[in-house]
């Protein structure tokens, strides 16, 4: 007999299989450090520079089949930092079920006064949605299913935008990273292209509080993330930093996980971030928690025009 634990890890990835072809973008703790581009591309090339990021995330690594996520992100400022262009490419991997994401974006940057910038941004793509079932164990290895006798992978086109409105210690944001959306040659039925097609909803708001008389910064954040077929999920962090060389922070996702987060300046160009999520769910009695980590790489071509309040200008206010 299958164990009951067995079981229950199933059945859950089984879910999630289904789910993450609904899924548009990969889920990171420290998005912000990841790439906020990678879900808002009005947030791209807002730093001097050329931005560079390579991400992981391991989840429940204990079990066979674990969600497991790498991203890798470049993103520049162009015409003295009016526009920005930027790169998002990164594959979350579920069980049989594999999603690999490439969209370019572009965002143009409108001073509407003294203090707020506006930014305008889209980004166009492609996801590559394929399932594996070589790796698939049933009960009767002999039996097999007509519908999983054979892989499956299809690319999907997608086309979405976002807004950013900032000053120098708060943003506001909003998009939709997948407005336009089709799937070729007809080969799903309408159940699998609404999946495939569906919407998601992103909104982020943060601020940089300056602690008098010290060298600290509270910086809260959050992240709002809405799906129709979905329960509204919301991402609460808040994170202490010293100078800009080294932070330490909590967060929290609604109906998921709490988090402890860590960031630290290497260097004046290379910044190493940590993130630990603890699952609260049922879940948590089978599987463990979740790690990621995130490295940042800034090359500039010259110093950076405006002093800095920071001990090492690679890291930014949000």
């Amino acid at each position: 007999m299958i164990p009951m634990n067995r079981i229950l890890v199933i059945l859950y990835l089984l879910g999630m299989s289904l789910v993450s072809y609904g899924q548009q973008d990969a889920m990171f703790t420290r998005y912000t450090f990841v790439s906020n581009m990678l879900y808002n591309p009005a947030s791209t090339g807002r730093t001097d520079g050329i931005l560079t990021s390579l991400a992981y995330r391991t989840q429940w690594a204990k079990i066979a089949g674990a969600p497991s996520t790498i991203a890798l992100a470049a993103e520049s400022s162009l015409n003295d930092g009016r526009a920005g262009l930027g790169l998002n490419i990164f594959r979350d991997k579920i069980g049989f079920d594999m999603h690999t994401g490439v969209h370019a974006n572009y965002a143009y940057r409108i001073p509407i006064s003294s203090k707020y910038v506006l930014s305008l941004g889209i980004k166009g793509g492609a996801s590559i949605i394929s399932s594996d079932f070589a790796d698939v164990i049933t009960p009767n290895p002999g039996q097999i299913d007509p519908i999983y006798s054979e892989n499956i992978q299809v690319v999907v086109p997608k086309a979405g935008f976002g807004l950013f409105l900032n000053n120098d210690k708060s943003y506001v944001g909003f998009s939709v990273p997948a407005v336009i959306s089709s799937i070729p040659d007809g080969r799903f039925t309408y159940e699998d292209d609404a999946a495939f097609l569906s919407h998601h909803y992103y909104f982020t708001t943060g601020h940089v509080f300056d602690i008098p008389n010290t060298d600290l910064q509270l910086k809260p954040s959050v992240f709002v993330k809405y799906h129709p077929a979905a329960p509204l999920q919301v991402d609460l962090n808040a994170q202490m930093w010293y100078k800009d060389i080294f932070s330490f922070g909590l967060g929290y996702r609604t109906g998921d996980a709490i988090s402890g987060m860590f960031d630290v300046a290497l260097t004046k160009d290379i910044v190493f971030s940590y993130a630990y999520d603890y699952t609260f769910s049922d879940f948590r009695v089978i599987a463990d928690g979740a790690h990621e980590f995130v490295l940042l790489y800034t090359w500039r071509k010259k110093e950076v025009r405006v002093p800095s309040i920071h001990k090492f200008s690679t890291l930014s206010r949000f």
